[in-house]
């Protein structure tokens, strides 16, 4: 049984698993694409119970002060820094709703899936978080039926950056902690999505994780794509947040457009997705408005074909505390689009460390203006003589197939061990 859902569940029945899902009933969610429902293949069990949202009192209150209609828009905006109303509103959340703003749906959820249990066993139990308040859901049935628990964690819990946003109390941070540590040292066994979490975990707690990387969904594309833009296009598909805005790039793109007319007829930034006010600001600041090709919300279909059309994709690492631990889902399908990879973040970061791997492009460390022209440069030279291919290796550990089964083995060894 899954509690949180995962990726890996189409293909988990050809491999002799038959999942269950268990999930909240109308949850809110930042973006929510319809299409994405229709790939929960036809015969798995999904059950869901409704929960309150403690999200919805909080977008009554920022609605007296504020005009956004929904608590993640305003996440997502450059003043969830600067106004002070908002500063409280996490401060609130995070000191009051531990482990996170889904705990409420931990008891009716043990309640519900302790009757279902009762009647319909299941092999093992796999939570995936965040939101971490999925796993004590979890720790609570492993206690109960003594059922082999999997947690697994697509992000860190105490070392995440927002923790510190929500300036929590002494006694907020050491209830994640022990949380934390009580999921952990209570699994049977612990999944993380990267290496720097590995480590992590491994190192406070002594534990052996699993890596199980994020992946992507089907085939890889052509070696040979006929149908690329036709201008020098950096793509960025998904939510551009202001703490992945990239001040060095849009310098670096200034200073190139304005030295070489030729360069300035070929440019466009194509952002596809949310775009964060601060972004649009600075490459208004930079002179790159007239460059900008701002495609808001697409399906997730189309926002592949972008992908696959790039010239070249750009993968911006959150400018946060502890860069290194992040390994966005982007990644994985850019990597599907076999187009040149331009990512701005740590070079000692799980994420470089996946490109690098695959040499599907280019890893320039923040603020790095040298490197990032260089990089840009090499692949404009490329556009210009019709050769910006993407030759990378090793991609296909990445889809869903191939790390379905690293997920059955280890859950065969679950049952071999129970």
């Amino acid at each position: 049984m899954y509690i949180g859902g995962s990726s890996s569940l189409k293909n988990l029945p050809s491999f002799g698993w038959t999942p269950s899902i268990f999930t909240a009933r109308d949850a809110q969610y930042p973006i929510l694409d319809s299409n994405l429902l229709g790939k929960v293949p036809q015969g798995i069990e999904v059950h869901r119970v409704k929960v309150p949202e403690p999200n919805n009192l909080l977008t009554l209150f920022s609605n007296r002060s504020s005009k956004s209609k929904n608590i993640y828009k305003m996440q997502q905006q450059s003043d969830v820094d600067h106004s002070l109303f908002k500063k409280l509103l996490w401060v609130i959340r995070g000191n009051f709703f531990i482990p996170d703003a889904r705990k409420f749906w931990i008891k009716p959820s043990f309640n519900y899936l302790s009757k279902l249990l009762a009647t319909n066993p299941v092999d093992v139990i796999i939570t995936t978080g965040p939101p971490h308040s999925t796993h004590l859901i979890g720790y609570k049935l492993h206690k109960e039926f003594n059922i082999p628990w999997i947690s697994d964690f697509r992000d860190p819990w105490t070392s995440m950056d927002y923790l510190k946003k929500m300036n929590l109390s002494g006694f907020a941070m050491q209830k994640h902690a022990q949380m934390e540590k009580d999921v952990i040292l209570n699994s049977n066994l612990v999944l993380v999505v990267g290496n720097a979490i590995q480590t992590e975990f491994r190192e406070k707690y002594n534990v052996n994780c699993s890596v199980l990387h994020n992946g992507f969904e089907g085939e890889l594309s052509s070696k040979e794509v006929s149908e690329l833009d036709t201008k020098f296009t950096i793509v960025h598909v998904g939510s551009f947040l202001h703490n992945r805005n990239c001040n060095d790039l849009w310098a670096v793109l200034g200073e190139m457009q304005k030295a070489d007319p030729q360069f300035a007829r070929d440019l466009e930034i194509k952002l596809v997705g949310n775009v964060a006010d601060v972004v649009l600001k600075s490459l208004e600041k930079y002179g790159l408005n007239n460059f900008l090709n701002h495609i808001h919300h697409v399906d997730h279909n189309t926002a592949k074909s972008y992908q696959r059309s790039a010239q070249v994709l750009l993968l911006p690492i959150d400018r946060i505390e502890n860069p290194e631990f992040v390994v966005s889902g982007k990644i994985f399908e850019y990597l599907q689009a076999n187009r040149p990879i331009l990512l701005i973040g740590p070079a000692n970061g799980d994420a470089a460390g996946i490109l690098n791997e695959c040499a599907a492009g280019d890893v320039c460390e923040f603020g790095d203006f040298g490197s990032i022209k260089n990089s840009v440069t090499k692949f404009y030279t490329k556009f210009r003589n019709n050769s910006n291919v993407c030759n990378s290796v090793n991609v296909e550990q990445f889809s869903y197939k191939n790390l379905t089964k690293r997920l059955v083995a280890l859950l065969d060894d679950q049952i071999k061990h129970d």
